[in-house]
């Protein structure tokens, strides 16, 4: 074997692959087929940072979970329900937590978890939150699992903040919904990541009360995403993949149509990875 050949296989042995998992809600499912194309693609995550929804994905990958069971556990999602009403909203009104309790997760979480801790992931955990009291993201790779799952997942106004070292903590993806910046940090020379919506869709006219806040919101965190780009893309592989398929959710927390997601995803993801799809950076619009 020549000098050349040997540096490259060491450089192929010691390159540390990101595994990036996004908020989206119900949207998350792809997640899974993202994930299924990796697979077979052979790419093995060496980490894994998630938010939100993709913090539970993240913590069952994690875990050891295979494929079809990963797939059972989210057909298993779209038959229970995940949230239930919030009493308090009878008699506190605009003094309530939130819209819904976070019983159905929480028992989801304890039933089909493996392990209790981060300690015990088979392959190392972060998970996004965002803290009110300091204002910013917080990142969580040890100690108990649920807490962090739920204050990762706890998106105001439907679901109330967890409470963690003695600060509120809500969902992540307000601060950060797309950590490739955390991975980058965390020293990623490759990072995958499928994203929890489609960017080509942006042209399209926004109509409804609750879609111009999830525009709202997509607008920020792909300002966001833009910047991380263009710091970190000379520096790392990235693998980006927009959300673009045909089902479409009537709201974030429609899990009726979970299966067929995975296997669009799936079947995208698959696409784009055997043709060796790079991240081409986000337009930046200054005018």
């Amino acid at each position: 074997m020549n000098k050349n050949m040997a540096t490259n296989n060491m450089h192929a042995e010691s390159k540390k692959t990101g595994l990036v998992l996004c908020g989206g809600g119900a949207q998350g499912a792809a997640e899974i087929g993202f994930y299924q194309a990796m697979v077979e693609q052979g790419v093995k995550p060496d980490f894994i940072i998630g938010t939100s929804i993709g913090a539970i994905n993240g913590a069952f990958i994690a875990s050891g979970l295979d494929i079809n069971q990963l797939k059972e556990l989210w057909k298993g999602i779209s038959e229970q329900k995940l949230y239930r009403f919030n009493p308090e909203l009878l008699w506190k009104w605009g003094n309530a937590s939130s819209l819904f309790k976070p019983t159905g997760i929480k028992h989801f979480l304890k039933r089909n978890l493996p392990v209790d801790t981060f300690e015990e992931l088979d392959i190392p955990l972060t998970v996004v939150a965002t803290d009110l009291q300091k204002a910013g993201s917080t990142y969580i790779n040890n100690g108990k699992l649920q807490p962090a799952l739920l204050a990762s997942c706890a998106l105001p106004v439907y679901f109330p903040p967890q409470i963690i070292n003695g600060n509120q903590m809500v969902d992540g993806g307000i601060t950060n919904n797309i950590p490739i910046d955390k991975a980058y940090e965390l020293g990623a020379d490759a990072i995958y990541c499928m994203l929890s919506d489609c960017r080509h869709q942006f042209k399209n006219t926004v109509n409804g009360l609750f879609n111009m806040i999830i525009r709202t919101a997509q607008v920020s965190q792909h300002e966001k995403l833009r910047n991380d780009i263009q710091k970190i893309a000379a520096n790392t592989e990235l693998y980006l993949l927009d959300l673009c398929i045909n089902t479409r959710l009537t709201s974030v927390l429609d899990f009726s149509k979970t299966e067929m997601i995975i296997e669009e995803a799936y079947q995208f993801s698959k696409r784009a990875l055997e043709q060796g799809y790079g991240c081409v950076p986000l337009p930046i619009d200054r005018s």
